[in-house]
């Protein structure tokens, strides 16, 4: 059943392989109309970002996290990936925590690229950002 179709498509059918599941079955499951699955499947790259009931049907029938769908549909669409490759977080799925715990990340490994000043400002901000959550 695997094919070399988009990054979504392949969480799908290799979800579908491990249940045994015809298309069909995910189809009726879902609720979902059988064009809207295979237009998610079929193509290498997705034409469009799934709407939210789409992935949260998937999520439940798959028994798939909702998170993972989203940045893995945002990827099929050639949305979820920054020019250098890494993975970007679609912001509104985020959680503050998640947010700052990738701040630290990027500065953790920012920090002996950028320039001096550069750093004393990332550096800020972080500091900032900490300050400004203590104190809610």
């Amino acid at each position: 059943m695997q094919h070399d179709g988009n990054e979504l498509g392949r969480i799908i059918e290799a979800r579908l392989e491990e249940r045994g599941w015809p298309l069909t079955r995910l189809v009726d499951t879902a609720g979902l109309d059988p064009d809207v699955v295979a237009e998610l499947v079929g193509p290498a790259e997705l034409a469009a970002m799934p709407d939210e009931e789409t992935l949260q049907a998937l999520s439940s029938a798959l028994d798939l996290p909702y998170r993972e769908l989203v940045i893995t549909a945002a990827s099929a669409c050639g949305l979820a990936r920054s020019m250098e490759g890494e993975r970007v977080y679609v912001l509104r799925f985020a959680t503050n925590e998640e947010l700052l715990a990738e701040l630290r990340r990027r500065l953790v490994l920012g920090r002996g690229a950028a320039d001096p000043t550069r750093r004393r400002l990332a550096h800020w901000a972080l500091a900032q950002q900490a300050l400004d959550s203590e104190a809610v």
